[in-house]
C-alpha cells in the first residue's frame, strides 16, 4: 500500500515543470562550488547583472514569438544592425541613438512577419533567410571596419541604469503576456491556430505584431550593447540568439507554443543562462569550450521538453 501511494505521488509530480528550478540550483551549486565561491560574491554581481541583462530583455520579447510556435533566428543579426544604426545616431546627437536603434528593429521585425504571414514561409526559413540579408547589409555597411559612439554614452552603461530597464521591462512584458488580449490570443495560436483562426482572432495581424516586439528589443539591445562596448561591428549580436533560445527552453518554454509558455519561465530560464555563462567565464574557458558546453546543455534540455507528440512545431 506504501510503495502504491508513493507510486502515485511521484506520476501527479511533473518533472518537466520542476526541471527548470533543479537547472538553475544546479548551475549556482555546481560553478559556485568549481569555481571557489565566486559565483556568488559581492563582486561578481555586476557581472551577473550585465550577462543577465540582454537574456533576460530577449526572452521577454521572444516569449511572444514562441507562444505562437515560432522562432526568429534573426534577432542577433538585427541586434547588430541596430547597434551600427544606434552609433550612427549618436554621432548626430547622443540621445537620437535610442530611437535610430528601436525603429530598425521594428522595421525588420515587420519583414520577418511579411514573410512569414504574406508569403506564406514558415518562420524557420523566413527568418533565417532575413538574417543573412541583415548580415550582409551590416557587413556592406561597416566595409570590415567599425562604427564608434561617443565617449560620454559609455557612463549610460551602469548596473543602476540596467536594473531599471530590467524591472520596467520585466514588468511591461509580464503585465502583456498575462493579462492582455495580445498575450492570450499569442498563446491561443500556438495552442490551436485553427481554432483562435474561427474564435475571430486575427491571426497574420497577431504573429506580424510578435514579430515586430522582437525586432523593437533587438534595437533596445542594440543601443545597450553601443553604450557597454562603445562600438559596432559585424559580430555584435553573434551569440544573442543561441543564448536567448537556450534560456527559453531552459526555462521550459515549449517549441510547440500554447498554454505550456508561462512568463516565469523566461525569468528562470534568464537567470540559468546567466549564471551558466558567467560560471564558464570565472572558470576561464576557452571560447570553443564554452560553445561545446552550451551545445551539449541545449541538446539535454530539448531532450527533456520536447513534446514528440507534435513533431511539426515550429509553424
Amino acid at each position: 500500500m506504501k510503495n502504491q501511494k508513493e507510486n502515485i505521488v511521484l506520476k501527479k509530480i511533473n518533472f518537466k515543470t520542476i526541471f527548470p528550478y533543479l537547472g538553475l540550483v544546479g548551475v549556482i551549486v555546481f560553478f559556485q562550488i568549481y569555481s571557489g565561491g565566486r559565483v556568488l560574491s559581492t563582486a561578481n554581481f555586476k557581472a551577473i547583472i550585465s550577462e543577465c541583462f540582454f537574456i533576460i530583455i530577449g526572452v521577454t520579447g521572444y516569449i511572444f514569438i514562441m507562444a505562437q510556435g515560432n522562432l526568429d533566428f534573426s534577432i542577433g543579426s538585427v541586434m547588430g544592425l541596430c547597434c551600427a544604426t544606434a552609433a550612427v545616431g549618436a554621432g548626430i546627437h547622443p540621445l537620437l541613438a535610442i530611437p535610430f536603434a528601436v525603429v530598425p528593429g521594428i522595421i525588420a521585425g515587420y519583414i520577418n512577419g511579411f514573410v512569414h504571414v504574406k508569403l506564406k514561409i514558415g518562420s524557420l526559413i523566413g527568418t533565417m533567410s532575413v538574417q543573412y540579408i541583415v548580415n550582409g547589409i551590416l557587413v556592406l555597411a561597416l566595409a570590415g571596419g567599425s562604427l564608434t559612439a561617443p565617449i560620454s554614452m559609455l557612463q549610460w552603461n551602469t548596473l543602476t541604469v540596467k536594473f531599471i530597464v530590467i524591472i520596467i521591462v520585466l514588468s511591461a512584458g509580464f503585465y502583456v503576456f498575462r493579462f492582455t488580449a495580445y498575450g492570450k490570443r499569442c498563446r491561443a495560436i500556438g495552442s490551436c491556430a485553427e481554432a483562435a483562426k474561427q474564435s475571430g482572432v486575427k491571426i497574420g495581424k497577431l504573429k506580424i505584431a510578435a514579430f515586430m516586439t522582437v525586432g523593437a528589443i533587438s534595437g533596445l539591445l542594440g543601443f545597450f550593447s553601443l553604450i557597454r562596448t562603445g562600438t559596432s561591428t559585424v559580430l555584435t549580436g553573434s551569440e544573442l540568439f543561441m543564448n536567448v533560445l537556450c534560456a527559453a527552453l531552459l526555462g521550459g518554454i515549449p517549441l510547440s507554443g500554447g498554454a505550456g509558455a508561462k512568463f516565469s519561465s523566461a525569468v528562470i530560464g534568464s537567470l540559468t543562462m546567466a549564471f551558466l555563462t558567467n560560471g564558464m567565464v570565472l572558470m576561464g574557458l576557452s571560447t570553443y569550450d564554452k560553445q561545446l558546453i552550451k551545445g551539449i546543455v541545449f541538446l539535454i534540455t530539448i531532450a527533456i521538453s520536447f513534446e514528440r507528440k507534435n513533431l511539426v512545431v515550429i509553424k
